[in-house]
């Protein structure tokens, strides 16, 4: 990529409003997972694992960034949404796998049309705003099935 371009990237994402970074997450996953499917297919593993690594690392930082107190049950279901995601990314390195890739980018297609709609929504007054995303400094880790 060259610096022009990677300089623009850069100054989008840091001058991007958090409805506009949100967007912003959703589509760089789902790029890196889309670019991971067809260096599978070329027999590019290195650059596969890498691709693939980087959308998990999104994906894991959507997680991260909940905040459970104001987020509500929606922040709860998202959070179970992305774990399975994650879950189904481990398996899909593990296996090879471009189906489970597939089905995650397929979720992340559904998540960021009804994101889109729900900043349009912002955008124009229709609705308040999203719910943060960021944790309480003293939240506690999330636990699924026992385990932090």
């Amino acid at each position: 990529m060259s610096y022009g371009l990677r300089s623009y990237k850069t100054s989008r994402a840091n001058t991007a409003s958090r409805e506009d970074l949100l967007i912003l997450l959703y589509e760089g996953a789902i790029r890196f997972l889309e670019r991971s499917i067809e260096e599978l297919a070329e027999g590019r593993l290195s650059e596969h694992k890498m691709s693939l690594r980087r959308g998990i690392a999104i994906i894991a930082e959507l997680q991260n960034t909940l905040n459970f107190e104001k987020g509500g049950e929606l922040a709860v279901q998202l959070f179970d949404l992305y774990a399975y995601m994650l879950d189904q990314l481990t398996q899909a390195n593990l296996r090879k796998d471009a189906s489970l890739i597939r089905e995650v980018i397929q979720h992340l297609n559904t998540l960021l049309e009804g994101w889109r709609d729900a900043v349009r929504q912002v955008k124009s007054g229709s609705i308040a705003a999203l719910p943060p995303m960021e944790p309480p400094a003293d939240a506690p880790p999330r636990r699924i099935g026992g385990v932090a």
